[in-house]
């Protein structure tokens, strides 16, 4: 299929990123775009008292204390900008403070208030989004010295749909370059940190975010996810992010620094949100949706409403290791000790579950790097198109993965991308199958915890074992050509105190009853839990 509106996607910037730096390798790092933010990468001098009153409670724990006047939108906006002014250097999540027009915002959230206007949901409660999103005035460097210079004109869809909710956007948040890393490491920001053990990623791409939220520097974050982009970062920092049924959701407008092109393909990218509890998902979720549709790529959704059935009424399949010959994915003991206690406890509250899964992984994995292929190389020259294949070589781990990713690139004309449309459509149907007799797929997200900082590439030694940095995380780029949405849950902390997670699969545009069975599961999970030195 293809789109008359020029479409600002994801491959593309992968494509100008990768046939720049064949050309110019720049090596120089600057620690901020601006000058201004420069201190928030710096231990400060003085650290300034903060409370703590409103850190840890949720986005909407938050709206009803400023709407019943038991809290002023002031009051929480300065504190949250305290917190990350005395202790963003430990991590390196925030990248871009909106502090002037954060508090002038809140003064008018209070105003409202004083008056009795009709409020929005997220009524005065800061939020923060990440980098490669529009927010007008603000850098969109996708952290590459290739766009320092690019300030965004204007306010994405989704941004316009957050401000509409009455949200304060504190800022941006931290990514790798070009949103291409398990970790984030770049050439504008510092590398970021986990807050449950600083020496090891917060995951990637959005890694920033995923940090952000668990030190407590915001209440709900706007995420991205190509490959595993808002799951990864989530299962590291023990969240709930919700990658979302490809097309719901508008991201062409506002999604990255605004490259102009022809390109008439689209596909595997999508928006969703990041937060501590699956009440502030939902939320985040329910307003996103409504933004502004990019009608080029978006047709109307009939969002069905959740079915409000009890455990026992769920007919669950789940999986740690997917068996498919002689390359099976696998997930640590820490993920299926955690895994199997979720199990047993569903089990124990009557629900249908089975061990089973699609016997789909191969095809799911080559679907992946044959579009990804296909879009990166969609009308460029052969001297560019080897260029790219060079570039991905850091990603290669000798198993013949990307494979299908050379071989698409190659040749990358029209009839190779209605061949894969035609591939995926079928693959797509036989998960269409699968969800008729399973509601839900249960299974991990990354074979275990957040890893240590290391060059990418490096191998991954872990209970014993060394894993690939690229099959570290095997179950994320799967889903993306299928489309389905997934909700990631945390299960609590491993004995290192690091935070153990799953993902919830469900058909195209189930996030509603995703999200409903995500709240459905509180009891019988820890949910998000405070770094034990915040």
């Amino acid at each position: 299929m293809y789109y008359k509106k020029p479409v600002i996607g994801f491959y593309l910037l992968i494509v100008v990123n990768l046939i720049m730096y064949n050309c110019s390798s720049p090596d120089k790092k600057i620690e901020s775009y601006h000058d201004q933010d420069a201190g928030l990468f710096s231990k400060p001098k003085d650290s300034l008292p903060v409370k703590g009153k409103y850190l840890f409670k949720s986005a909407l724990e938050l709206a009803a204390m400023i709407r019943n006047h038991e809290a002023t939108s002031v009051d929480i906006v300065k504190e949250f900008i305290t917190n990350i002014k005395n202790n963003n250097y430990k991590y390196n999540a925030i990248v871009w403070l909106r502090e002037k027009e954060a508090l002038e915002e809140a003064a008018k959230a209070d105003e409202a208030i004083a008056k009795g206007q009709q409020l929005s949901a997220l009524h005065g409660v800061p939020v923060t989004v990440k980098e490669e999103y529009w927010i007008k005035g603000s850098p969109v460097t996708l952290n590459s010295l290739l766009h320092k210079d690019f300030i965004a004109p204007e306010d994405g869809e989704l941004i316009k749909q957050l401000k509409k909710s009455g949200a304060i956007i504190l800022g941006k948040t931290n990514i790798p370059t070009m949103l291409m890393d398990f970790q984030v490491q770049g050439e504008i920001y510092p590398p970021a940190s986990n807050p449950y053990d600083t020496t090891r990623t917060p995951g990637g791409s959005s890694g920033g975010a995923a940090a952000a939220l668990a030190a407590g520097f915001t209440t709900i974050e706007l995420g991205s996810d190509l490959g595993g982009s808002i799951r990864l970062p989530s299962s590291f920092c023990g969240l709930y992010g919700l990658k979302t049924t490809f097309r719901s959701l508008n991201i062409t407008q506002g999604d990255g620094p605004g490259i102009a092109t022809k390109k008439r393909r689209f596909a595997l990218n999508v928006a969703g949100p990041m937060a501590r509890t699956p009440e502030d998902l939902e939320v985040a979720w329910l307003i996103l949706r409504d933004a502004k549709p990019d009608t080029a790529i978006q047709q109307p959704i009939n969002w069905k409403k959740p079915s409000e059935r009890k455990i026992n009424q769920y007919r669950l399949a789940w999986i740690d290791d997917w068996e498919n010959g002689s390359a099976t994915p696998k997930a640590s003991k820490d993920v299926k000790e955690k895994l199997n206690q979720l199990i047993d406890s569903l089990t124990q509250h009557a629900a249908s579950v089975m061990k089973t899964a699609p016997d789909t992984y191969n095809e799911m994995m080559r679907s992946y790097f044959v579009c990804l292929g296909l879009l990166a190389g969609e009308g460029l020259s052969e001297e560019e198109r080897k260029s790219i294949s060079k570039n991905m070589k850091p990603w290669d781990d000798g198993t013949g993965t990307l494979t299908p990713f050379y071989e698409a690139i190659k040749n990358p004309d029209d009839s190779a991308w209605t061949k894969w449309l035609g591939e995926n459509k079928l693959l797509k149907e036989k998960w269409e199958s699968f969800f008729k007799q399973y509601d839900f797929l249960i299974c991990p997200i990354t074979y275990g915890p957040a890893f240590k900082k290391c060059p990418k590439g490096t191998p991954i030694n872990i209970d014993g074992k060394t894993i690939s940095y690229f099959n570290y995380a095997p179950y994320t780029t799967i889903l993306n050509p299928i489309e389905c949405p997934s909700i990631t849950i945390p299960l609590g902390l491993n004995k290192d105190g690091l935070p153990i997670t799953i993902q919830i699969i469900g058909p195209c545009f189930s996030e509603p009853e995703l999200l409903y069975f995500a709240k459905l599961l509180q009891p019988l999970t820890p949910g998000f839990i405070r770094p034990p030195e915040l």
